[in-house]
Parts: C-alpha cells; sequence; structure tokens
C-alpha cells in the first residue's frame, strides 16, 4: 500500500499561517483583532482545532485568523475566556461545527456575534448520525468522514469568497486543491483499514466521537460514554462494554486525547478485565499540538488510522 504524504502546498500554508496566528498572540486582545498596519484584513475565528486548521489554509496569510480552543482542548466542556468572548464580538466572520459541539461558547456566540456565523456541520449534504445509546441527539463529529469534511471546507469557502470577493479566486483555488488532498487521504484510508480481517474491524473508545469515522471506513464503533464527554457512563455501562469485547473479541480499546480522565480510566479498566490491550491514544474532538505528527486535519486523520491500522490487524 503506497503511503499517503499531503502535498508540500498545504503544509507550507499551514505552517505561514502558525506563524502568523502564533507569533502575533501578545498585547491586548483589541490590539489582536484589529492589528495596525493591515488595512482590509478581516477578523475570522474559527472555534475548533479542525476548523482553525481550514481557516489557515484557505485564508491564513490574508486575514487575520484566530482560534478560541488550543490542541487537546475539549470543546464539550470548553469554559469561555474574557478574551475569547472580545473575539467573538469582534468577528467579522465566524466559523464553527455547530449541532451544538460548542456547548457554552455556541451560546456566547449565538448571543453575541455581530459578524457572519456559519455552522459547517448543517447542510443537507451532511446525513447526521445519532449516539448509538442516545436517541433524537444529532452526533456532531461529522468532520470525521472525510467526505463531510469537504462540505465544511467548501462552505467556508463560499463565506470567505462572500466576505472578500477581491480573492474569491484564491479560495476556490486552495479549496480545489485541498479537497484533492482530502480524495486521496481518504482512499489511502480505505485501503490501510482493507488490511484488517472483517471480523476485527470493531474498536472501543472512551466517547463516541468516532461514528462517522467508521461510516467512512467500514469500521464498527462502541464507546464508553455518549456523544458529549459531559456524560458520566454507569457501571451498566462498564459491564455492558465488557460484555461486548469479550463476545465479539475486540483486539483492542482506544483512550483519546481531549476527554476527562476518568473516561480514559473505564477503557484501562475494560481492558485489564477483558484480557484486551490498549490499542493506543487517538485524537477525537482536538488536532494534537504542534510537532506531534497530528496538528492538522491530514496529519491527525492519518495518525488515527495508522494507529487503529497497527492494534486491530
Amino acid at each position: 500500500m503506497k503511503e499517503f504524504v499531503p502535498l508540500k502546498r498545504t503544509l507550507t500554508l499551514s505552517f505561514l499561517a502558525a506563524e502568523l496566528f502564533f507569533g502575533g498572540c501578545s498585547g491586548d486582545p483589541l490590539d489582536i483583532v484589529k492589528p495596525e498596519g493591515r488595512d482590509g484584513s478581516k477578523v475570522i475565528i474559527c472555534t475548533t482545532t479542525m476548523i482553525h486548521d481550514i481557516g489557515k489554509i484557505l485564508a491564513g496569510d490574508l486575514h487575520n485568523v484566530r482560534g478560541i480552543m488550543q490542541p487537546g482542548e475539549d470543546p464539550h466542556i470548553y469554559e469561555l475566556k474574557p478574551h475569547d468572548t472580545i473575539l467573538i464580538i469582534e468577528a467579522d466572520l465566524i466559523l464553527m461545527n455547530g449541532l451544538h459541539l460548542e456547548a457554552q461558547v455556541g451560546h456566547v456566540i449565538d448571543t453575541k456575534a455581530k459578524g457572519k456565523v456559519v455552522r459547517l456541520a448543517v447542510d443537507s449534504r451532511i446525513q447526521t448520525l445519532g449516539s448509538e445509546d442516545t436517541e433524537g441527539a444529532p452526533d456532531p463529529h461529522c468532520w470525521f468522514n472525510p467526505e463531510y469534511y469537504k462540505v465544511y471546507v467548501e462552505k467556508a469557502c463560499n463565506a470567505l469568497s462572500e466576505l472578500d470577493p477581491e480573492n474569491a479566486k484564491t479560495y476556490r483555488t486552495r479549496t480545489d486543491a485541498y479537497l484533492k488532498e482530502l480524495d486521496g487521504l481518504h482512499a489511502w484510508g480505505k485501503e490501510a483499514i482493507a488490511t484488517i480481517p472483517n471480523e476485527r474491524r470493531i474498536m472501543v473508545t472512551s466517547h463516541d466521537a468516532f461514528q462517522y469515522f467508521g461510516q467512512a471506513f467500514d469500521i464498527e464503533v462502541h464507546a464508553v460514554a455518549g456523544i458529549s464527554t459531559e456524560q458520566d457512563p454507569t457501571p451498566q455501562d462498564r459491564l455492558k462494554l465488557e460484555a461486548l469485547v469479550k463476545k465479539r473479541g475486540a483486539k483492542a480499546l482506544f483512550i483519546e486525547t481531549s476527554v476527562r480522565d476518568a473516561l480514559n480510566v473505564m477503557i484501562r479498566q475494560i481492558a485489564t478485565a477483558t484480557d484486551a490491550k490498549v490499542g493506543g491514544v487517538l485524537h477525537s474532538d482536538s488536532l494534537g499540538a504542534p510537532g506531534s505528527g497530528a496538528d492538522t486535519y491530514l496529519s491527525m486523520l492519518k495518525y488515527n488510522l495508522n494507529t487503529v491500522v497497527k492494534a486491530l490487524q
């Protein structure tokens, strides 16, 4: 199977945008979002790290693209900081996931935002799933299906083009190139998962964030907690999963980087009780820190795929 290697163009844009972002984060928040000497620059706020990656790739060298959440932070339970509210108020455009993923941040956006707000996961092209144990609640983790993440990118491109028509052609060119990379990663991931025997394609994770991942790559997914990390699993939940792991002979369970420790502890307890192994750490609701090998959407998804394949083969 040929190794998937992202195009240098996208990585270069990401690093350039990261330089712009991390190089300008000192001083008063209002000075940050309204920098002097950048005539025509817009303030574009992205809620999660996955969405911030889109903003940086499409517009990081053209506008002041800011992310609210940092690597490793959980959008389900993120507590808004005072400067976050300032960013939301001053933003010309806010790109968010929607479907209640952002919780407290979403409430403040609803009540305080003055600029345009685009909910990238709210789209007729995205067929939302529900939690495996919660009826009626839409699963917001749509980005784990690359086809749906492409919808995010398209909607961001359209919003940027409306905000800044002079650079519409640039956004379109960058979007087209990025969509090709996403297609390449999706195809590579399917080939990688296809090397796992069908009976072994079952994964158990800390919270129910990977149903779209399972949909995209043909893997059965179960979790300790529901779609929100705020939910506390019960002893019955643990016993149910232990029985499932034993019955199905699940080979590995996975912990996550951006959830409460209690959920990962339960994963380890289930692994011990069933003689299964902890197959590795997955990135779920956040990208990894710079230098982690999972600090862009492309590298994060590839990292997760490699971790799952290695554990389940």
